[in-house]
């Protein structure tokens, strides 16, 4: 059929191969399909194995459309759980050898009432912070104590000291 008002054929000058296949698909969806030549059918017989049926090449087009679309959001999807699997992975590791290895020596190692006391190091830690905790306070009750309305009474001028030598 005619393409375009009386012209039967249209030339397409693409860059790569894939320009050329994607504006193939894209005329076979839209309607548009190629002619057999004689010569053509002759020499590239063996070349062109597809079948010419236009609504087949739409179905198969459709398909292959459907099928890449379904593999990018597969590729997405396992993209996007990967991270999420590895680190469930390590934390369930670290839980394990918690739970086995970790455990099991502090209770072997030691007496179990002896665990929760505090050393010695941070008894004297937690007293000096209280000590600094209660200097602060009482610092600023006696700032608060203060009155804002200070008297304040203007500089003596400088002493003329042009008499001495």
């Amino acid at each position: 059929r005619n393409v375009y008002k009386d012209l039967r054929q249209i030339e397409l000058a693409c860059d790569s191969q894939e320009d050329v296949d994607s504006w193939k698909a894209s005329f076979l969806r839209a309607g548009v399909y190629p002619e057999k030549d004689q010569t053509e059918s002759e020499e590239g017989a063996q070349e062109n194995t597809f079948s010419m049926d236009p609504q087949l090449e739409r179905q198969v087009e459709t398909i292959r459309n459907l099928v890449d679309s379904y593999v990018g959001i597969i590729n997405k999807s396992i993209r996007d759980l990967m991270p999420k699997t590895i680190m469930h992975l390590m934390i369930n590791n670290t839980k394990d050898f918690i739970h086995s290895e970790l455990l099991a020596y502090l209770y072997s190692s030691a007496d179990q009432s002896s665990l929760m006391e505090e050393s010695a190091d941070q008894a004297q830690r937690r007293d000096d912070m209280l000590r600094m905790y209660h200097a602060l306070k009482e610092a600023l009750n006696i700032i608060g104590d203060i009155s804002t309305s200070t008297v304040s009474t203007p500089v003596p001028p400088p002493v003329d000291d042009t008499w001495l030598q």
